[in-house]
């Protein structure tokens, strides 16, 4: 198993530069160009002028966007706009959050434990990927890390821990106040302790070094972080140096009461009228229909949810008109398996976004790789989204898909297999700010 251990971590000093909450920022990777300007404009010390500045059409040279990247940082350690703590410690991180279901509003509290998390090559030292991703900018994120030294956003990691052991050795500590608590644009609230006790800090060091590791979120900047290492060891670079380990937020998966998986759905565009008569006619022989009316989403949730078997996927389509579900039931008889040419496991065909990439194969002939590129499907996380985006064009066809299950998830990875990509969104996103891994310190 992959060693956990604690880190000097670089924060914000709050008592020179303010409010933490207009210091930190989404992942890099959902900051457009008017989130970034509001984040710009929040605080001249906000995160964002690192991990996704600005590109100045006059940039002479091409890594300028890096080196303001770099310079940024180092200016804010020299100012004291950022510290290093004293002492080695591991970092508390609980979002609190509104969840909609189709019974109602619920409210939940995720805790994450920050630490640093050995670098291991994905599938070995026990830390697993859970879906296959998109291409992605990995070259800028290396490019990053290169000049600055440091890691800024967390990769967001599961262990499991039924008896919730890590939490009773961290409860005692987040009695008292946090370091600094905000609510971010979407209404969750975040707050942030440190714990340096050496003791405690120890104990579950050792608990979480004894655990499989299961990413979550990250798995374009955990690839980086193993290129960086493999980059700074063939340079010559030192073996357990800060930059074989890579900072991590890890979050107890057996904690369903703070964990929220929300479905991405499914577009598929272009379809021709000739392939959507063949999709209509390929769907009825493999599945059991129902059309309804599409009245609310909350009404389609539950209406598929009472429908779905264990053995059974259940789903909804927008087959060319937006103002129709149709339920789609896996018909009793049909054997999956002989649908799967690239023989998957059992949990994985049983997958929404699983049994739907071979349907569309069979049916549309999709390949795989088309599929696993988002060629000619868009993934979309909203519901009212995949409404539009069949009232934008009756060439479009729309799925409605069901949250991916921690079981499913846990049963899939220990098959040895990635689910279709963007098959699960955690909900919500972890900040970037709170904490920095600096590889000198750590």
């Amino acid at each position: 198993m992959a060693e956990i251990r604690a880190f000097r971590g670089v924060r914000y000093n709050l008592e020179k530069v303010g409010d933490g909450g207009r210091l930190v920022s989404p992942p890099y990777d959902v900051i457009d160009a008017k989130l970034q300007q509001e984040l710009y404009d929040a605080n001249p010390s906000n995160i964002v002028r690192v991990i996704q500045g600005k590109v100045d059409p006059a940039d002479g040279e091409e890594n300028a966007v890096y080196v303001r990247a770099r310079d940024s940082y180092r200016d804010w350690l020299e100012e004291g706009v950022l510290e290093a703590d004293d002492t080695p410690s591991i970092y508390v991180y609980t979002q609190t959050f509104d969840i909609h279901t189709p019974e109602g509003v619920k409210r939940k509290s995720r805790q994450g434990i920050v630490a640093l998390v050995e670098i291991q090559r994905l599938g070995e030292g026990g830390i697993y990927p859970h879906e296959h991703t998109m291409p992605g900018p990995k070259k800028d994120r290396l490019e990053l890390m290169r000049h600055t030294e440091a890691a800024f956003g967390q990769i967001f990691s599961l262990f499991s821990d039924p008896d919730f052991h890590a939490r009773s050795l961290l409860e005692p500590h987040v009695q008292s106040s946090p370091l600094f608590a905000f609510d971010d644009s979407d209404g969750v609230n975040h707050a942030f302790w440190r714990i340096s006790d050496e003791n405690t800090v120890n104990r579950v060091c050792s608990f979480l070094s004894t655990r499989e590791l299961f990413i979550a979120d990250g798995h374009h900047r955990y690839e980086t972080a193993v290129n960086h290492r493999d980059e700074r060891l063939g340079d010559g670079g030192e073996e357990g140096a800060g930059y074989c380990y890579r900072m991590q937020t890890l979050v107890n998966m057996d904690d369903a009461e703070g964990m929220a998986i929300n479905p991405i759905h499914r577009v598929v565009t272009n379809v021709s009228s000739d392939d959507l008569a063949r999709l209509k006619s390929g769907l009825g022989k493999l599945f059991e229909t129902k059309e309804i009316p599409y009245t609310d989403v909350d009404a389609i949730g539950r209406e598929i949810a009472s429908r779905a078997e264990p053995a059974r996927p259940c789903y909804g389509a927008l087959l060319g008109d937006a103002d129709t579900v149709t339920l789609l039931k896996l018909r009793a008889d049909v054997d999956v398996a002989a649908l799967d040419k690239e023989s998957h496991s059992e949990a994985w065909r049983m997958l929404d976004s699983g049994l739907l990439q071979l349907v569309l194969s069979k049916i549309l002939d999709l390949g795989t790789e088309s599929l696993i590129k988002g060629e000619k499907v868009r993934f979309i996380k909203m519901e009212a989204e995949v409404r539009q985006a069949v009232r934008d064009s009756s060439q479009n066809v729309g799925f409605y898909l069901n949250p991916v299950g921690m079981k499913q998830l846990r049963d899939v990875v220990l098959a040895g297999e990635r689910m279709p990509p963007k098959s699960t969104f955690f909900y919500p996103k972890v900040f970037t700010g709170l904490v920095i891994q600096d590889f000198n310190l750590s």
